[in-house]
């Protein structure tokens, strides 16, 4: 992975402006996540495989509030190849997008997204343009489907600061794999391409092999911890997303050169835009299912995908049929 670009944590002031700030100016988090602080609900029930990410995900979220952050990771949804992975819920409601959220610097009732360029070269040989573009497509092909005509998505510039904050609490060796950045910049973040060692960080034994990318949905909480539904829709509110995809496919370096991330191709090649299009589903509000039937929410890559199926639809329609409204 290239080094990410260093940028200042954001002035209280700014903070403030983007619904981080609590009573006192928080600080950067500058050790691993530990116990203690704000008590977070009941967590839901998981896989007994997902207990160790659960757990850590937790420890985050201590963090975060100890540190003054209003903001606390809810769910993690992996794409894989082959055998799937199950994702990780911390509660058992759902969450959705608030329009016109000043907590998130909401671009009134538009969708915002950005991205970071300086993580889009892979090691398969694709260009950052290239990545970029494809993930372009992506958002354009959900920004025009039918079910989601109501809503605006609309692409901010990659400034060179920072945009992630999920990075930092996992490590690629020794180090951080990130820094811990303005998660604000935009609502969603495709963040790039990282090493294997964040995969296995985050999924565990193979997950490094295993994970194509995954897509991190974090809700806002007031400071004793509490999730919050502002507009009263039922829903927990969302804060941010952040989706990673792993650089290790096709990489010469490792044992997934035979599959490599490229533009518009075939198995056993892995195609940009539809992992892509898969991950901002889940930035968008949905979750996985099937197969059957065939969508492009399946867990488990299926090959090329660049446009919703029926199922994909009808999921999307019952998540944004009433927006802005509740």
């Amino acid at each position: 992975m290239k080094p990410r670009h260093a940028a200042p944590l954001p002035t209280l002031a700014a903070l403030a402006l983007l619904g981080l700030a609590t009573a006192c100016e928080p600080s950067k988090p500058t050790t691993p996540p530990s116990a203690g602080s704000p008590s977070f609900s009941a967590t839901k029930s998981q896989p007994d495989d997902s207990a160790a990410l659960v757990a850590r995900v937790q420890q985050v979220n201590q963090q975060l509030a100890a540190q003054g952050y209003n903001v606390a990771i809810e769910g993690i949804d992996f794409l894989t190849i082959g055998n799937g992975r199950p994702g990780i819920r911390i509660h058992q409601e759902g969450f959705r997008w608030v329009p016109n959220d000043p907590r998130r610097d909401a671009d009134g009732t538009n969708i915002t997204y950005l991205f970071d360029q300086s993580n889009g070269v892979t090691a398969s040989g694709l260009s950052a343009g290239q990545t970029e573009a494809a993930v372009d497509a992506a958002l354009a092909t959900w920004a025009g489907d039918r079910a989601l005509k109501k809503v605006t998505i609309i692409k901010r510039a990659d400034s060179g600061a920072d945009p992630t904050i999920f990075d930092f609490f996992f490590f690629c060796g020794a180090s951080p794999c990130g820094g811990f950045g303005n998660p604000f910049l935009a609502d969603i973040v495709d963040a790039g391409f990282y090493p294997r060692a964040f995969f296995e960080a985050v999924g565990g034994p193979g997950g490094g092999r295993g994970i194509l990318a995954f897509s991190v949905s974090f809700i806002f909480v007031t400071a004793s911890g509490v999730p919050t539904d502002i507009n009263g829709d039922n829903y927990l509110d969302t804060a941010l997303n952040e989706v990673y995809f792993n650089n290790t496919f096709g990489d010469p370096a490792n044992d997934r050169v035979g599959n490599p991330w490229g533009i518009d191709v075939a198995l056993p090649g892995i195609d940009v835009q539809t992992v892509a299009l898969h991950e901002n589903g889940h930035s968008l509000g949905l979750g996985h299912f099937g197969p059957p039937p065939t969508a492009v929410m399946n867990p488990v890559y299926g090959g090329i995908r660049h446009s919703p199926l029926p199922a994909d639809d009808a999921g999307m329609n019952a998540l944004w049929r009433s927006w802005p409204n509740p």
